[in-house]
């Protein structure tokens, strides 16, 4: 009998390995021979599903990117308030466990990459786009923000970006609880500041 093999879970494991290694030694050593040794495959087993190391790159950012949609869509399934909606949105933008901890130092290594390759495009479902859609869904739902809403949107992004990279270096200073404590203080300020 032959053996059936899910193609996409071999991709998405051939992915994470990727991310392993990533975390591990950094990029550089996230080559087609030590992707293909770590997940157990041949090169040419891994060459069936990459036939080059860019295209395996933008499938495991793809991958991150998908899981952190995946979060998000579940937030927007809750049926949140919308100050708790925004934050718990919010929240998901900074590295609170291992997992979106590893996701965020692959995505902080292929953005690097990506800023020496031309050819690598990023592509990427900003962090700065998914803020300014916070402002946006508050002020729909009748919140008042500041009257500029290019500084508000700036001021939370410069925000979330510091606290997602404080989160990544240093882990055991913050928690999630502590780090939706401090989104919600910020999100409550940004609302009554007016």
């Amino acid at each position: 009998m032959p053996k059936i093999v899910d193609h996409e879970k071999r991709k998405q494991i051939i992915a994470e390995t990727t991310w392993k290694l990533i975390s591990k030694y950094g990029i550089q050593h996230a080559t087609s021979r030590n992707i293909a040794k770590e997940a157990g495959l041949s090169q040419g087993a891994l060459r069936h599903y990459f036939s080059k190391q860019e295209g395996l790159y933008v499938f495991a950012l793809n991958l991150v990117k998908e899981r952190f949609i995946s979060r998000l869509e579940r937030v927007n399934e809750k049926g949140l308030a919308p100050i708790e909606k925004a934050v718990a949105y919010l929240l998901e933008f900074v590295p609170t466990n291992e997992e979106t901890r590893l996701e965020m130092e692959v995505w902080f290594a292929f953005v690097a990459y990506g800023k020496t390759q031309e050819d690598f495009d990023l592509d990427h479902v900003g962090l700065e786009k998914g803020v300014k859609d916070v402002i946006v869904f508050l002020r729909k739902e009748g919140y008042v923000l500041n009257h500029d809403p290019t500084l508000e949107e700036e001021s939370l992004y410069a925000f979330i970006n510091g606290m997602a990279l404080n989160l990544y270096l240093e882990p055991s200073k913050i928690n999630r609880d502590q780090s939706k404590k401090m989104i919600t203080h910020y999100v409550q300020r940004m609302i009554h500041a007016n």
